[in-house]
C-alpha cells in the first residue's frame, strides 16, 4: 500500500469517527432539549404531555445520556396517572438497558409488586401509603411482573423475594397446588434465607388450612398437611413457627385418631369384627401412648392385634 493510499485510509477513518461524535453529540442535544421540556411540563401541571417527550427519549434517544432519567421520568408519572403496567415497564427497561440503575430499579419493581398484591415491603408502611387503597390485579399480571424480576436477577435480593412471592400469588389465587411447589422449590433452593422457614411454614400450612375449611371430612387433605408439618418440624425446628406447626400438627393427628376409633366403632356395632380389627390395629401402632391412657380402648386394641396374630399363625391356605 503506498504513502498516500494510506494517508487517504486514515483521513477516511477521522471523518467516520468525528462524524460519529457529531451524531453522537446531536442526539444528546436533542434528548436533553426533550428532557428539559419534559420537567418543565411536569411543572406546569401537565403530566400526560411531559410523558409525550419523555417516551421519545426512551424510543428514538435510547444511547443518550438523560435516556436512563427519562425512564425514571416515566415510571414516576405512569404510577402518578394509575399505569401500573406502565410504570413497571419503564423500570424493566431499566434493569435491562441501564446496567448503573440495575438495583434501585430492580427494588422498586419489587415495591410496586408489592404494593399490588396489598402487602407493602416496610414493616410501617408511610402515611402515603396507608392512604393508597391495594391495587386489585390480575394474578397472571403479578405472576409476569414477579417472573420479569427473577428473570433480570435471579440471585439478587430482589430476584429471590420475588420468587418467595411468586408462592404467595399463587395460593391468593386459589392455585394451591402451585403454590405449594413454588414455597417447596424456594425452601430448598434458598436454605439459608430469612424467608425460608416461612416457605416451608406455607407447604405445611396451605394443606392444613385446606383441611380445616374441609371441617376435616377430607382424609387426603389431613394426610397432607400432617406430611407438610412433620416436613417443617424436621427441617426448622428452631423456626419461630415451630409452636405454631406442633399444634396444628397435634390437632390433624387428633383428628386422626377420633377418626379410627368412630371406624373401629362403627365395624363394632355392625358386627364385623374383622373389620374392626384393621383400625384398633391402626390406633396402636399409630397412638401407642393414647391407647396406653385408655384402659377400654387398649383392651379392644390388644384383642385386634391379638386376632390378627391368630390369623398370621393359621396362614390363608391352612386350616382353621
Amino acid at each position: 500500500m503506498s504513502q498516500r493510499t494510506k494517508s487517504t485510509c486514515l483521513l477516511i477513518a477521522a471523518l467516520v469517527i468525528m462524524g460519529g461524535d457529531s451524531i453522537s453529540a446531536a442526539d444528546d442535544a436533542d434528548a436533553m432539549r426533550l428532557y428539559q421540556r419534559g420537567i418543565t411540563l411536569l411543572a406546569e401541571g401537565e403530566p400526560e404531555e411531559a410523558l409525550e417527550r419523555f417516551n421519545t427519549i426512551a424510543k428514538r434517544h435510547r444511547g443518550s445520556t438523560v435516556c436512563a432519567q427519562a425512564l425514571w421520568e416515566i415510571y414516576r408519572i405512569q404510577e402518578h396517572l394509575g399505569n401500573d403496567e406502565g410504570a413497571f415497564e419503564a423500570l424493566n427497561r431499566l434493569t435491562t438497558e441501564q446496567p448503573g440503575h440495575f438495583e434501585k430499579a430492580q427494588e422498586t419493581q419489587l415495591k410496586l409488586v408489592r404494593r399490588l398484591i396489598g402487602k407493602h415491603h416496610e414493616a410501617r408502611p408511610t402515611l402515603e401509603e396507608k392512604k393508597r387503597p391495594p391495587t386489585a390485579a390480575q394474578p397472571e399480571i403479578l405472576l409476569a411482573m414477579l417472573k420479569a424480576i427473577i428473570k433480570s436477577g435471579p440471585r439478587s435480593e430482589a430476584g429471590i423475594q420475588a420468587q418467595f412471592l411468586c408462592g404467595l400469588v399463587h395460593d391468593r389465587a386459589g392455585q394451591k397446588r402451585e403454590a405449594v411447589a413454588t414455597y417447596e422449590d424456594f425452601a430448598e433452593d434458598f436454605p439459608q434465607h430469612e424467608l425460608a422457614d416461612d416457605a416451608a411454614y406455607q407447604v405445611a400450612d396451605i394443606p392444613y388450612r385446606q383441611w380445616r375449611l374441609m371441617r376435616g371430612d377430607s382424609p387426603h387433605q389431613r394426610e397432607a398437611a400432617a406430611v407438610g408439618l412433620a416436613w417443617f418440624l424436621a427441617r426448622f425446628p428452631e423456626s419461630d413457627k415451630a409452636a405454631q406447626a406442633r399444634a396444628c400438627l397435634a390437632e390433624v393427628r387428633a383428628a386422626e385418631r377420633r377418626e379410627l376409633v368412630a371406624l373401629a366403632r362403627f365395624y363394632d356395632q355392625k358386627g364385623k369384627p374383622k373389620a374392626a380389627a384393621v383400625y384398633y390395629q391402626q390406633l396402636g401402632e399409630k397412638f401407642p401412648d393414647e391407647v396406653a391412657a385408655d384402659e377400654a380402648l387398649a383392651a379392644r386394641v390388644r384383642a385386634a392385634l391379638s386376632t390378627q396374630d391368630s390369623a398370621t399363625e393359621v396362614g390363608p391356605n391352612r386350616p382353621k
